[in-house]
């Protein structure tokens, strides 16, 4: 009778549900150096990116250097449903048309045209709010109570649990927390049954590959990853542990169950104690991997809802498989999951909640080479991974407040400055504001306020990755009269009175010059603000990467368009030394250009092989070489454009003699010029 009973109220639910308006919406984090792509149907990652490196990332870190380390990953909540069956909702799963599509087996998630919420915690954002967590929060809703889409059920999925759920993505861009983002995930049982032995997780098809300089696809792609669990740190991790990708950085990725509030109290095993004083048994956090196809023994992957549900509730043969896992010695393609439970049972309409945690590592500068850099994991290969963890436990912890904890709260340096690059003759000027000064710490209620550093990062950065992590500190100052740091002041930077820009209210109060840069290359140029620290608490600064511009020096606007124009380099040969890995990716530039222009190449019999429209006052870069090797916040003179060599129907260009012209569209004046293409 109970299954007649549930049977009915699903099939008037499937009727009055089957063509409820789905939505689907895509975000990425963008406020710290990590890139995570989230959904509004519980799923992470972006699976083309490997066919479409340009758009937004899957899990890229660093942001803008093609290092991805996921392929697809999604919230998995296994229980046993009113006493009967045992049931498993699965935002993803390992198949071989893993990716989300609607209705699809495996994707038992839907909305109803809820998308993904935005909100910052930072006054000076456009999506400020009071009630903001983090410096960028990405909420969104979703439930497994459909069993249709559309008119086509979706497999296996007669029986859910009728689980709704709110999920809250946290990143903030402090330098402690440039590599991580936290998930919140509120689990409502809106059924009219209880849940018994309860289990969450996360499942991740993690695959550690540089999307940009990579020559392989299909399973050459995605068997090269090595991956391993950290007992201590409750979390799953993975690296490229095979690959010869060049160029390409040593990298870790990892999902860490950080904790769970389960009836008043924090559901972990880190709280063993106040669990088993509560009349509980403790929840076990579990690690599982299982091949993508034609596996066996413990690395046989589940295929059906009990399958999953043992996966979650079982311990997985860790010890012996350890090794293993971490060298991909067979180059297996691994899918991963890590899951806490159980929770004894969700009563109808009860609530709880369970984070997780993704966080990335650059391996230390000494691994960050082929060979045995690249298939190298061991404790000094992963500290910067456990270094990242442990603020995402601190983040978490928060701190306690008369008496309440308040999860999130740490110490925080001070706000970022407000930066303006300008490009005069020559020189880079970078000009600052000073609201950082007037920041207060919010759990030791001071005005910690210290200094500034000022950034700069090398030739060349950008072509391995390195640019957002390894920019070189070329300036400190700091407060004058104290015990901390050097005392320089500021007087050798500040400006007599605050300058302003047009369309731009700040006020800009210090002012530092660069030369002897070289046109045509990339540089990062960022200033930071850093506090004092004191009780314990180290000396916190802000992230690089918070107000970093991405520079490239060169001529400015052609006013009168008296200055000749040219092209370098020329001759040109491949490949120039700031030209990336592929034939999409090479460069010339074209200089002293007028403020709109037109471009054209032909070859010596006249046959115009090339277009190209110039506005200096909205060309940033148009080619692959800027989507594979900076990002949307940079400044270009005004006075040069960027060529790939492809010509109008995306063909190379051979070897040999090319005239150009370029005309001014304003006077209609037209200059003329030849470049060389040697192979």
């Amino acid at each position: 009778m109970r299954f007649l009973t549930v049977s009915i109220l699903l099939s008037v639910f499937a009727l009055s549900e089957a063509h409820a308006q789905q939505v689907f919406d895509r975000k990425a984090t963008t406020v710290n150096n990590m890139g995570l792509s989230i959904t509004n149907v519980g799923t992470y990652g972006r699976p083309n990116v490997r066919n479409q490196p340009s758009g937004l990332p899957s899990l890229e870190y660093p942001r803008g250097s093609g290092t991805e380390h996921l392929f697809e990953a999604g919230l998995w909540i296994g229980a046993i449903r009113g006493g009967g069956a045992t049931v498993v909702s699965t935002s993803a799963v390992t198949t071989s048309a893993t990716a989300y599509s609607p209705g699809a087996a495996g994707y038992e998630f839907t909305n109803d045209g809820s998308i993904i919420l935005e909100q910052s915690s930072l006054p000076e954002s456009a999506l400020f709010s009071p009630l903001a967590i983090s410096h960028q929060d990405l909420i969104t809703e979703f439930s497994d109570r459909r069993v249709i889409v559309g008119a086509t059920p979706i497999a296996n999925h007669q029986e859910p649990l009728f689980a709704d759920v709110k999920q809250e993505v946290y990143s903030w861009n402090f330098g402690f927390t440039e590599n991580l983002s936290i998930v919140k995930y509120t689990i409502r049982n809106t059924s009219d049954f209880q849940w018994d032995s309860v289990h969450v997780g996360i499942y991740a098809d993690m695959v550690v590959r540089n999307v940009n300089t990579t020559l392989e696809t299909g399973t050459n792609f995605f068997n090269k990853t090595g991956q391993g669990f950290l007992d201590d740190l409750y979390a799953t991790y993975a690296f490229d542990a095979n690959s010869t990708d060049s160029p390409s950085l040593n990298t870790y990725s990892s999902v860490v169950v950080l904790g769970a509030e389960y009836r008043g109290m924090d559901f972990h095993p880190k709280y063993n104690d106040e669990i088993v004083a509560n009349g509980y048994r403790t929840p076990k956090v579990r690690p599982s991997f299982w091949e993508f196809s034609a596996g066996t023994g413990a690395f046989q992957g589940p295929v059906d809802d009990l399958e999953r549900f043992n996966r979650m509730a079982s311990d997985w043969p860790l010890a012996e498989n350890r090794e293993l896992l971490r060298t991909n010695a067979n180059l297996r393609s691994i899918k991963q999951m890590i899951s806490i439970g159980p929770f004894p049972s969700v009563a109808a309409g009860e609530s709880y909640t369970v984070y997780f945690a993704f966080v990335t590592s650059l391996k230390p500068a000494q691994f960050q080479t082929l060979g045995s850099g690249k298939s190298t994991d061991n404790d000094i290969t992963r500290a910067p991974l456990g270094d990242g963890i442990d603020w995402a436990y601190r983040l978490f912890e928060g701190q306690e407040v008369n008496g309440v904890r308040r999860r999130f709260l740490v110490p925080e340096p001070p706000r970022v400055p407000r930066l303006k690059i300008e490009l005069e003759a020559g020189k880079t000027v970078l000009y600052w504001d000073r609201s950082a000064e007037s920041s207060i710490d919010p759990v030791s209620n001071e005005a910690d306020f210290e200094g500034y550093r000022i950034y700069r990062t090398n030739l060349g950065d950008d072509l391995t990755g390195r640019i957002s992590t390894d920019a070189q500190l070329i300036r400190e100052l700091d407060v004058p009269g104290n015990t901390f740091g050097f005392n320089t002041g500021f007087s050798s930077v500040q400006l007599p009175a605050a300058v302003t820009f047009p369309g731009d209210p700040t006020e800009y109060w210090y002012r530092y010059e660069i030369d002897g840069m070289l046109n045509g290359w990339q540089y990062l140029f960022a200033v930071t603000a850093f506090d004092r620290g004191g009780d314990g608490v180290p000396s916190l600064e802000t992230s690089i990467n918070a107000n970093a511009v991405r520079v490239f020096p060169g001529t400015t606007v052609n006013e009168d368009f008296k200055e000749p124009v040219g092209v370098y380099p020329n001759p040109y040969r491949i490949n120039a030394a700031w030209d990336g890995a592929t034939p999409f990716t090479r460069k010339i530039m074209f200089y002293n250009l007028p403020a709109k222009a037109e471009i054209r190449v032909y070859t010596l019999a006249g046959e115009i092989v090339a277009t190209l429209d110039h506005d200096a006052d909205t060309y940033t870069g148009d080619t692959r070489w800027f989507q594979d090797f900076s990002v949307s916040r940079r400044l270009l003179p005004g006075g040069e454009h960027a060529w790939d060599l492809l010509s109008d129907a995306n063909q190379n260009l051979t070897t040999g003699l090319y005239l150009y012209t370029v005309k001014d569209k304003s006077s209609g004046d037209i200059q003329t010029g030849k470049l060389v293409i040697i192979k």
